[in-house]
C-alpha cells in the first residue's frame, strides 16, 4: 500500500509540471533597433521556439531555445519519475531494487529543486525576468 501511495504521489506531483509543445515555425528577431539604425534582420525557424519576433534575432532565438529546453526539463523529470514509480512498485522483496528506485526518486526531486532555484536565480539576476522576454 505504501509503495503504491509513493508511486501515485510522485506521478501526480510531477504530472503538473507544465510543458510547452513545439508546433510550427516562427519568425525570430526583426524590428527597429533602439538607436534608430537599420532594422534588425529576422530569421524563420523550423519549429516554434517561442520567439517574440522583435529585437535582435540572435538573442530572441537564444531566449526561445532556452524556453524550449526548460519545457524539456519537465518532460524528462516526469518520465524519470514514472520509471522510478514503476521500479518501486515492481521491486517486491528485493531491497536493492527498492533502494535503486528510491535513489532515482530522490535524484528527480533534487533535479527539480535545482531547476526551480536556477529559474528563480535567473529571474532575480536579469532585470525584467529571463523567461518573460
Amino acid at each position: 500500500m505504501r509503495k503504491t501511495f509513493v508511486a501515485f504521489f510522485c506521478l501526480f506531483f510531477l504530472s503538473i509540471v507544465p510543458a510547452t509543445p513545439a508546433f510550427a515555425g516562427k519568425v525570430c528577431g526583426g524590428g527597429p533597433q533602439p538607436n534608430g539604425g537599420d532594422p534588425y534582420p529576422s530569421t524563420t525557424t523550423a519549429i516554434n521556439l517561442g520567439c517574440t519576433g522583435k529585437g535582435n534575432p540572435i538573442m530572441d532565438m537564444l531566449f526561445g531555445v532556452i524556453r524550449f529546453l526548460a519545457a524539456g526539463v519537465g518532460v524528462v523529470i516526469i518520465g524519470s519519475t514514472i520509471l522510478a514509480g514503476v521500479q518501486y512498485s515492481t521491486a517486491r522483496d528485493s531491497p536493492e531494487a527498492v533502494q535503486k528506485a528510491k535513489g532515482r526518486i530522490i535524484s528527480n526531486l533534487m533535479a527539480l529543486l535545482l531547476y526551480i532555484f536556477g529559474y528563480a536565480l535567473l529571474n532575480f539576476l536579469i532585470p525584467g525576468g529571463f523567461f518573460n522576454r
